[in-house]
């Protein structure tokens, strides 16, 4: 089969393509046949070299795939040749940048007719993220008000989504003019522009000195402490990147400040609780399938075009997904 392996840490120079042996499941596995694949700023943080966990060097990256069932191993039910799936590939497997994949059958959701390939690539991640993030990691109710920061990529849309359908005051912060929009669309009260004002200011201002319940942080850097300085008396901040670099100061003091908290995030952790993951895959399917979830496919790019498609997601100019065709 044809896949893309990330030769060594670098540029997107270091993208190339090889032949490997088509993937054989072991028990409790599934093999894919990739129709689609989905870009995520984990793959730049992975070729870069600069992803929290270790990479082995060459590795086929990719999180998100879309495709049919292919062959199944031992001990997999409920899942034959054929069928429609989307899937998260998983710790330790072979990565979604390939016309095959082999994945854990525990990380692979069947897809209705009524949910498009293209859909079913974009989602799982993005979109059990969200509900994760203001359901387990946090409990959002009716009346919170939450700060999300890069509203206006993947993740950010489609907590602004769920948060909305909760009925919360729903703020967020985007790089440049234009990246808010999908989210107003959405329903967000407030977008700010942080190349054009003081978020701190903007966020004080509208809420009247008050701050904010819950703080989605995906920038880390100088933005994370300043953010928890938002937070109300008992507030929570979660973060989940670093893409404003490694932040750097001296987290119990400030947390004393105002008796706030500051909690880490990794989705995949869900699957640690017993009925937790099915959980909100039922909930993010029921969404989608009802239409008050979406998740927007910015751009399509083809299986030879995977150096443009890191390119474009590091422009930080997207509003949603980016997909690689790969058959």
């Amino acid at each position: 089969m044809r896949a893309i392996e990330v030769a060594a840490s670098g540029g997107v120079d270091k993208l190339v393509f090889v032949d490997l042996p088509d993937p054989v499941p072991a028990a409790r596995e599934v093999v894919i046949d990739v129709a689609f694949a989905a870009a995520n700023w984990s793959d730049i943080q992975k070729r870069e070299g600069v992803y929290p966990d270790p990479v082995a060097y060459p590795a086929v990256i990719g999180l998100e795939v879309s495709g049919t069932v292919s062959s199944i191993g031992a001990g997999v039910g409920g899942l034959e040749p054929g069928q429609r799936v989307c899937a998260i590939t998983g710790p330790g497997m072979l990565g979604g940048y390939a016309e095959k994949c082999v994945v854990g059958v525990d990380f692979v959701i069947p897809l209705p007719d009524t949910i498009s390939l293209e859909t079913g690539a974009a989602f799982p991640m993005v979109t059990l993220t969200a509900y994760h993030l203001l359901n387990s990691a946090y409990s959002l109710e009716r009346g919170d008000s939450v700060l999300v920061h890069a509203i206006g990529g993947a993740v950010g849309l489609a907590v602004t989504q769920l948060a909305m359908e909760k009925r919360t005051t729903v703020i967020g912060t985007v790089s440049g003019a234009g990246k808010g929009d999908k989210a107003r669309a959405y329903g967000a009260h407030l977008v700010i522009d942080r190349s054009a004002e003081d978020f701190v200011e903007a966020v004080t201002k509208f809420t009247d000195g008050a701050g904010v319940d819950l703080v989605i942080d995906s920038l880390g850097g100088d933005i994370l402490p300043r953010s928890i300085d938002l937070l109300k008396t008992y507030g929570h901040a979660i973060n989940i990147g670093e893409a404003a670099g490694y932040p750097d100061f001296d987290i119990r003091p400030k947390l004393y400040e105002n008796s706030t908290s500051l909690a880490g995030f990794e989705v995949l952790h869900a699957m640690r609780v017993p009925g937790l993951w099915q959980k909100g895959v039922d909930d993010v399917m029921s969404h989608l399938m009802s239409g008050t979830l979406e998740m927007p496919v910015a751009g399509i790019f083809p299986f030879e075009a995977v150096q443009d498609l890191h390119r474009k997601l590091e422009s930080r100019t997207v509003s949603g997904k980016l997909l690689l065709q790969v058959s």
